[in-house]
């Protein structure tokens, strides 16, 4: 019989099968005694870092796992029920994690009756399935401790079931894996892994019904008295499927009680395990990465696409400011400024879902208006004051700078906040009250972009990792569908006050008495 000849893609999927088929079977046994062998396994089935090295380290060539790995793998060994979701960065090893070393695990102590698989389609869920099914074929060491695990007749892409009677299935999104079972077994480990994609996220009806089938027809396809389900991927939109799964859609919204959730960032603050892109943060999983290799990805990927895949904020891009109109710059001395203001546009309320308080410090030069440095952030009022001080400290002693704030947030309560302060410093900023009358919000930052378009506003390259400048960028690049706009509307007022020097900024308002004429600022 003549065989028909491969296409193309048959023959890269074929030759991508073939090279991982050998792979596996690199790890040969090693010669041992059969008490041997026996403590062996015992120690292994008690050490999960020691099993992996041992029955896939010759294929993966692992790196040591990071905390994270192992917090998720110890929420799954001491919880034979289990709603776990693993947010992590892309490169995080989710997948190699949690769809082979664990299942493979879990079947080794005896622990698995079935194992379900459910991404995006079904190609790629049949791809998931595949990489485990692999190693139960082809890992040498693996059969030779817990036997043959190929099953003839019922070895199938898409799903398979073990020599000991274990059902494997893949399912693509809103697939019926209703009633699945084999024999009277069924699968109490479940994954769902990266099931959302580009398309699906623009459409919150379809995200809806998709949260509904991973919750209602695939988890309520598993075992209700003991089964293990683990969501992972990255947020790749604020209301993606991910994202609904584990609650916390809007800020203040409450995690779903039954969730346990692992979140991750590329780059962290290794006590709190938060976002940190400053200087100071460190890789997540840095057993396995370095810094510059994580800024080398991100600079390749951009702003926007790196927030997306390490640090699961997502981006609205290109409405009304676009990255390559919001140039980073070297800027000059601030003593070559023709003017220099200072913009605070704070809020009342101290809690995380309010807007953020922010302060910018803009410099006029020429064409150009120049962001020279921000403070933006959620806070309280004190820290506000503290950073607009900071701010206003910048400025050498011999130039002009001009303080701003929002007439109709100048109240007494935060009068006194800026009055203690400059008691505390002996010295204090004068507040010029804005009363202009202004337009809508969203029509005067939008007006902003007949300066971006012609790259007049310029931000200080040297502030680049600055939280607080990644933040205003932020609000700038996904205005108008962005949370908060106080970052762009803070520049807005700032650069209205520099193109009205003729109104002198009367000001309206003052901080407490100056103390020290040798410390005084604008």
């Amino acid at each position: 019989m003549i065989s028909k000849p491969l296409n193309r893609k048959e023959q890269q999927s074929y030759d991508e099968w073939f090279a991982e088929k050998e792979a596996i079977k690199r790890s040969e046994p090693i010669a041992e005694t059969g008490v041997q062998q026996e403590k062996r396994i015992q120690k292994l089935l008690n050490n999960f870092e020691a099993f992996c090295q041992y029955y896939f380290g010759d294929d993966f060539e692992l790196a040591p796992f990071g905390w994270f790995h192992l917090k998720a793998v110890n929420e799954i060994i001491k919880n034979e029920n289990l709603f776990l979701v693993c947010e992590w960065p892309r490169e995080h090893a989710k997948s190699v994690l949690i769809d082979i070393f664990v299942p493979m695990f879990l079947k080794a102590r005896g622990e698995l009756t079935g194992v379900v698989i459910a991404s995006a389609n079904q190609a790629k869920a049949n791809k998931l399935l595949s990489d485990i099914q692999e190693q139960l074929l082809f890992n040498k060491r693996y059969i030779a401790d817990f036997g043959v695990q190929y099953r003839s007749g019922k070895w199938e892409t898409g799903q398979f079931v073990t020599a000991d009677g274990l059902g494997f299935w893949a399912f693509g999104r809103g697939q019926s894996p209703r009633g699945i079972r084999e024999g009277g077994l069924r699968p109490n480990y479940g994954v769902i892994d990266d099931i959302d994609d580009a398309e699906i996220v623009k459409n919150e009806q379809r995200t809806d019904e998709a949260v509904d089938w991973c919750l209602g027809d695939l988890y309520g396809a598993m075992p209700t008295k003991a089964s293990r389900l683990i969501v992972c991927g990255n947020r790749i939109h604020k209301k993606s499927i991910l994202a609904k799964i584990v609650g916390d859609v809007e800020e203040d919204d409450p995690k779903r009680k039954i969730v346990t959730h692992i979140k991750v960032f590329a780059l962290e603050n290794p006590r709190t395990h938060k976002a940190d892109l400053s200087e100071k943060g460190v890789p997540a999983w840095k057993e396995n990465y370095t810094r510059k290799v994580i800024d080398d990805k991100m600079e390749a990927m951009g702003l926007r696409l790196s927030l997306r895949e390490y640090f699961h904020k997502h981006l609205v891009i290109g409405r009304i400011f676009r990255d390559e109109h919001l140039p980073w710059s070297k800027l000059p001395s601030l003593t070559a400024y023709e003017q220099l203001v200072t913009y605070c546009d704070p809020s009342y309320k101290d809690t995380k879902k309010n807007d953020f308080k922010a302060i910018v410090l803009l410099g006029k030069i020429g064409i150009y208006f120049d962001i020279i440095k921000v403070f933006c952030r959620q806070c309280t009022t004190p820290e506000m004051v503290r950073g607009h001080y900071a701010l206003a400290e910048l400025v050498p002693q011999n130039r002009i700078c001009k303080h701003y704030m929002e007439a109709n947030f100048i109240q007494d309560i935060m009068l006194k906040q800026y009055e203690t302060e400059s008691e505390e410093r002996g010295y204090a900023i004068a507040i010029r009250g804005d009363k202009r009358k202004k337009p809508d919000k969203l029509t005067r930052i939008e007006d902003l972009s007949a300066y971006t378009e012609l790259q007049h506003i310029r931000f200080n390259i040297e502030e680049k990792q600055n939280p607080d400048m990644q933040e205003l960028r932020d609000q700038f690049l996904g205005f108008p569908d962005a949370d908060h706009d106080d970052g762009p509307d803070a520049v807005e007022g700032g650069i209205y006050k520099i193109n009205r020097p003729t109104l002198k900024g009367k000001t309206t308002a003052r901080t407490g008495k100056y103390k020290h004429n040798s410390k005084r600022r604008g």
